[in-house]
């Protein structure tokens, strides 16, 4: 009996070391895992034995209030000092290393090898910001991107985000980025004239921001834009914003901006300061009559640029920016004759401008094939609210919407939302639109008049000093 007993406490007590000895083990790999929360706590602990708890009570709490005091002061620099850092922290034990395995196991991201060891993706860096948490992933061995996009929706709702995106970093890392908040639901101030000429970037004009907060940008250099969105989706918020963006250059006379306006309405008002005379059309013939003008107008430059290949403007030779506000009356709605001379001068500026530093600048309502009939030859779409997922396709291109370009759930609400396809029709990008008040084309209107009276100004004093040293 007492052997019986004795056999029975050595294999308690040799359970006992085992189940410390794995405990153990896990509070090691957790140390090593996660070495500053585990250095913090252990501080912490170390200061709770030799000072008190009461004692790191106070100073907790006189921390936490000066924290509090310190964001309703100046919540940038909190942000950028603190918040963003505590945050991001928080995020990544709470959000997603607490239950990372299991969420991934449900979501299907596993990889069981020959051995019966089941794999799961390693979460290696998390960054959260006021709207997003961004993930960086290593997949296992056996996973590729389409798994994860495949399962993104599943992602999504599993941690709780409003919306979830995959991208490439690399070959064996991978984004995963879930959104908390959206940042486009506020409205976005309209693009600020830059300080001078050398302050534009033809290649970066900004118009917006996209999803991340980051500015959104679009080029008037190597392609040309074309913008599809209902009646009040915002699609004047894109040539309003390029021209506030470009005003330096279009007050120096390094930009020539042309205007056709088939609703006699939204470019009216930059007139003569932006649209010249002669560079402004509303009707079928004199829309003809511009276009056979710029074309004679390319082909003489092209004919004295001789060999040059990379357009930049420079004096005497500014980049031309046509602004087509509705394309629809263009090619769908005007006689039939008026629209074939039309497609014709329009299909040579597109395939013909870019280097000789002509582009266009088109808006539409209706973007279906029978309308938009020269969709391809536009390098840059952007495609805002649209009623359904066919107008989208023929927006951007086929199969957009299996990309996440779903312009037809943008809300009226919220004017100015926008789908673009980069990285070969494969990543979607998301943005908004400055919001571009009667008050800022004024200000355009009044800074360009006022640079070019300067510019006016300058000149006649080089001349009347030309003419004195004569």
């Amino acid at each position: 009996m007492s052997s019986v007993f004795f056999g029975a406490i050595v294999k308690i007590l040799a359970w006992l070391v085992k189940q410390l000895a794995r405990a153990l083990w896990q509070l090691i790999v957790v140390a090593v895992c996660h070495p500053r929360t585990s250095a913090a706590i252990a501080i912490m602990s170390t200061l709770v034995l030799y000072v008190g708890w009461i004692t790191i009570t106070a100073v907790a709490s006189a921390l936490l209030l000066t924290a509090g005091g310190w964001r309703l002061a100046h919540g940038d620099s909190y942000e950028r000092f603190v918040g963003r850092w505590v945050r991001t922290w928080w995020r990544r034990w709470w959000a997603y290393r607490r239950q990372w395995i299991t969420v991934l196991t449900r979501c299907e991201l596993r990889v069981n090898d020959d051995s019966g060891r089941v794999h799961v993706p390693k979460l290696r860096e998390v960054y959260s910001t006021r709207y997003w948490d961004r993930l960086v992933i290593r997949p296992a061995i056996g996973q590729e991107l389409k798994d994860f996009r495949d399962a993104a929706e599943r992602l999504r709702a599993a941690f709780g985000a409003r919306r979830a995106t995959v991208r490439e970093i690399s070959p064996q890392l991978y984004g995963l980025d879930f959104m908390r908040r959206d940042p486009l639901n506020e409205v976005v101030p309209a693009t600020a004239i830059p300080a001078g000429v050398d302050q534009v970037d033809l290649r970066r004009i900004p118009i917006g921001i996209d999803e991340f907060g980051d500015p959104y940008t679009v080029s008037l250099l190597g392609g040309t834009l074309c913008a599809a969105g209902s009646i009040g989706a915002g699609k004047a918020g894109v040539e309003w914003n390029i021209l506030r963006g470009i005003a330096p250059l279009t007050a120096a006379g390094l930009v020539r901006n042309v205007g056709i306006d088939p609703k006699l309405k939204e470019l009216r008002q930059g007139r003569p300061l932006i649209f010249a005379e002669g560079d402004y059309a509303t009707g079928p013939d004199d829309t003809v009559e511009l276009l056979e003008r710029l074309v004679a107008d390319m082909k003489r430059d092209a004919a004295s640029d001789g060999d040059e290949r990379d357009f930049e403007p420079r004096p005497g030779r500014p980049l031309t920016v046509i602004y087509i506000d509705e394309g629809a009356p263009l090619t769908r709605y005007w006689p039939r004759g008026i629209r074939s001379k039309i497609d014709d001068l329009l299909g040579l500026i597109l395939t013909q401008g870019r280097a000789v530093g002509y582009t266009v600048v088109f808006l539409i309502q209706e973007p279906t094939k029978d309308t938009f009939t020269l969709r391809d030859l536009f390098t840059r779409r952007l495609a805002m609210r649209l009623p359904t997922e066919s107008h989208t396709d023929a927006a951007l291109i086929e199969d957009a919407v299996k990309y996440g370009a779903t312009c037809h759930q943008i809300s009226e609400s919220t004017p100015g939302v926008l789908f673009s396809l980069e990285d070969g029709a494969r990543s979607v990008v998301r943005a908004r639109l400055g919001y571009v008040r009667n008050e800022d084309i004024r200000e355009l209107i009044d800074y360009i008049e006022q640079a070019q009276n300067v510019i006016d100004l300058a000149s006649r004093r080089i001349d009347r000093t030309d003419e004195m040293a004569a």
